[in-house]
């Protein structure tokens, strides 16, 4: 009986054994499917800390710290005063994963400067097309704030163009003067509007 006793014991060890190391391969593998699938920066930092923590010789061990040093600084861009762009600007418009706008974002969370311009001028388009002015206004303006404080050379001039047309000339001026700190090469005037 005793022998019968210990087989039936280390039988179990052996599945309980097996069935947690299955969990943790699931567990795994929905925190990195979890990681990779984020869109706001601050999910991205929170998740890459998560896996790299609980799984530091994972698959996705090295990119959980790329990731994470990207969302980092794409966060920092995020806190700053002159960035007017929130969490649900990171929101995609459809749940299809497929959708090029998701990619974009994801992208942009990760500190993409070309990304954040193609999604202001999504927003751009979007209110030429006559969806709701105000609202396409100001995600177009964040995403270009949010691109130049990344260190876009063309968000930066295409915002001092803004300004200027909205009669707004010291943002104008400070968003022309970052471009040309960035490295824009102006044409020879902005406008047919004078300073």
């Amino acid at each position: 009986m005793p022998r019968t006793l210990i087989a039936a014991s280390l039988l179990l060890l052996t599945l309980c054994g097996t069935a947690l190391k299955a969990q943790t391969l699931d567990g795994e593998a929905a925190l990195r499917e979890s990681l990779a699938t984020a869109l706001w920066p601050g999910d991205i930092v929170r998740l890459a800390d998560q896996y790299r923590q609980r799984y530091p010789d994972g698959p996705a061990a090295a990119s959980a710290t790329l990731w994470r040093e990207r969302a980092a600084e794409s966060q920092r861009v995020l806190s700053r005063n002159d960035v007017r762009l929130h969490r649900a600007a990171f929101s995609p418009a459809s749940a299809d994963a497929s959708d090029p706008t998701a990619s974009d974002l994801r992208q942009a969370a990760l500190g993409d400067r070309e990304a954040a311009v193609r999604l202001a001028r999504q927003y751009q388009h979007a209110k030429r097309a006559g969806a709701d002015g105000d609202a396409m206004a100001n995600r177009y303006v964040g995403w270009l704030q949010y691109a130049s404080q990344l260190g876009s050379e063309r968000a930066s001039y295409e915002l001092a163009l803004h300004f200027r047309r909205d009669a707004q000339p010291v943002l104008a001026s400070k968003y022309e003067n970052l471009a040309l700190a960035l490295g824009y090469q102006p044409p020879v005037a902005l406008d047919n509007i004078r300073k």
